[in-house]
C-alpha cells in the first residue's frame, strides 16, 4: 500500500491526470500476453483511476458544476498537462542536484549557473500558473477557482501525508495549486495536473 501511495504521489508530482487517461494499462514489453494467459489486474492503475475519479467527483460536487462545465474544466487542465509535467521534471532534477553531497564544493561558476536555473524555473512556473489561471477563469468564476485551488491543495496534502505515513501531519507548503514553489510538488494544474 505504501508503494501505491508513493507512486500516486509521483503521479501527482509529474502531473498525470487530471482525469483523462488515468488508469490506462500499458502492455508489458515483449509482445504482451501469450495465448491462454490472463492479464493480471493493474492495481496501481486502478487505484490511480479511483483516486482521480473521487477527486473529480469532489470537485464537481463542491463547485456545483454541470457536466459540460466539468468537461470544460478537465479540458482546460489537460491543455497544460505536458507543460506542467516538464516543469515538475525540471523541479525534481533541480531538487536532486541541490541534495548532492558535493554541493558545498561546487565551483563558483557552476553555483551561479545553478542559481540562474532556479530563477528561470520559477519564472517558467509563474508564467504557466498565470496562463492556466486565465484559461481556468474562462470556465470557472473567481470564487469557484479559489475553491478549486483549495480542493486541489487539500487533495495533494492528503496524498503527501499518506505517502509519509503521517495522516494529519504537517502539510507540504503551497505546493499543488498554491503557486510556484520548489518544495512540495507543483503549482496549479499539475496536478498537479493533475487537476
Amino acid at each position: 500500500m505504501k508503494r501505491a501511495i508513493g507512486v500516486l504521489a509521483v503521479v501527482l508530482a509529474l502531473g498525470t491526470g487530471p482525469w483523462a487517461g488515468a488508469g490506462q494499462v500499458v502492455p508489458p514489453p515483449g509482445g504482451g500476453l501469450r495465448r491462454g494467459q490472463v492479464q493480471p489486474p493493474d492495481r496501481l492503475g486502478e487505484l490511480e483511476a479511483r483516486v482521480w475519479a473521487r477527486f473529480g467527483e469532489s470537485v464537481r460536487a463542491q463547485l456545483r458544476l454541470e457536466p459540460a462545465k466539468f468537461r470544460a474544466l478537465q479540458d482546460a487542465m489537460q491543455a497544460f498537462q505536458a507543460e506542467r509535467q516538464e516543469v515538475n521534471r525540471a523541479r525534481a532534477s533541480l531538487r536532486h542536484r541541490l541534495r548532492d553531497p558535493a554541493l558545498p564544493d561546487l565551483p563558483e561558476a557552476e553555483a551561479r549557473a545553478l542559481l540562474s536555473e532556479m530563477v528561470r524555473l520559477q519564472e517558467k512556473e509563474l508564467d504557466l500558473y498565470k496562463r492556466e489561471q486565465v484559461r481556468l477563469l474562462e470556465v470557472l468564476t473567481p470564487s469557484q477557482l479559489v475553491l478549486f485551488y483549495r480542493l486541489r491543495e487539500d487533495f495533494a496534502q492528503r496524498i503527501q501525508e499518506l505517502r509519509q505515513g503521517r495522516p494529519g501531519g504537517p502539510g507540504i507548503g503551497a505546493g499543488i495549486g498554491g503557486g510556484p514553489e520548489f518544495d512540495g510538488g507543483g503549482g496549479p494544474g499539475e496536478e498537479q495536473g493533475r487537476i
